[in-house]
């Protein structure tokens, strides 16, 4: 009787143990998934997104997606002359084509105006693009 108390009370400490182990391990995977977009936004993606200043050939027209703000980025500075493809790369990661920039420069609104939300690199996204389901 008292051997199988011990084995039922070992079950729970192998699970408390694994468990942190496979969430790390799920946790490295997104990080992984995730910098593959940002490089590929910075390779190919930023291309395909347009940057403008009026505001009329935007607003009404197409959706708003986010804003954009590099003052606020958790990272560090970003400096001015990096604005424009700081704006490009986030937006794309968003899947905006377009960043309506405002208040002199420092701050982005990213739209969608085309047919379909862009995907980091630059393609069309389809209502067939799925995230993979197997890393």
């Amino acid at each position: 009787m008292r051997y199988w108390a011990m084995q039922r009370t070992k079950a729970p400490a192998i699970l408390a143990l694994a468990l942190p182990a496979l969430l790390s391990g799920w946790g490295c995977s997104q990080a992984k998934t995730y910098q593959r977009s940002v490089d590929q936004a910075n390779a190919t993606g930023k291309y395909k997104v347009r940057l403008t200043t009026n505001s009329e050939s935007v607003v009404g027209t197409c959706k708003f997606v986010a804003n954009i703000e590099p003052d606020q980025d958790p990272i560090g500075d970003v400096s001015k002359d990096q604005y424009p493809d700081y704006f490009r790369v986030h937006a794309v990661l968003m899947g905006a084509d377009t960043v309506l920039v405002r208040g002199d420069g420092k701050i982005g609104e990213a739209y969608v105006c085309g047919p379909a939300p862009l995907n980091p690199d630059g393609t069309l996204r389809t209502t067939y693009d799925t995230p993979a389901q197997h890393p």
